[in-house]
């Protein structure tokens, strides 16, 4: 697929491909948006132009091309890596060879706090902390908390099955 006739769409793909943020590569290319929320939605409307949505997808085949890298070849270069690590006794390397093949392929994602030390410290109850959760990420995750707080814990053992250190049955 050729370069898009307008040129603002095509710095818009190009933007894309580089930073992954639509609002950013929408004004970087030279469109004007009078607030914030008229930004996103401007570059998600754009972002979903089927004539877009292709030459974005073109020019990532053309930028996998260049680089011969897919997410295929890096599994299989972790894998060869995970097994010379194994072969010459390093286990650590092992073991993080199989954690970054995991990240790769959306088995384990890194989570990061938000929010500045101590914005919790001040709520109190339970009640505060779901109502904090609601207003910072939204109705879903404060019911999705509250359905975790509510649910009684399975795991737990009754503390009558520990038996006493005096006891017996640990001698």
């Amino acid at each position: 697929m050729p370069a898009l006739a307008n040129i603002r769409r095509e710095r818009f793909c190009r933007h894309y491909i580089k930073t992954g943020i639509a609002a950013r590569a929408y004004k970087a290319s030279g469109y004007k948006a009078s607030t914030r929320n008229a930004l996103d939605v401007s570059a998600s409307q754009l972002l979903r132009n089927p004539t877009v949505k292709s030459r974005i997808a073109e020019l990532r085949r053309q930028m996998s091309y260049k680089t011969s890298i897919t997410l295929q070849s890096l599994l299989e270069e972790l894998a060869a890596d995970r097994e010379l690590a194994r072969r010459v006794d390093q286990p650590s390397a092992a073991i993080q060879a199989t954690v970054v093949q995991a990240k790769l392929v959306g088995l384990m994602v890194e989570r990061k706090e938000s929010g500045a030390p101590g914005d919790f410290a001040s709520l109190g109850t339970v009640d505060e902390i779901v109502a904090k959760v609601r207003s910072e990420l939204g109705e879903q995750a404060a019911l999705l908390l509250q359905g975790a707080l509510d649910k009684p814990d399975q795991d737990a053992a009754p503390e009558a099955d520990i038996p006493s250190p005096s006891s017996d049955v640990l001698n």
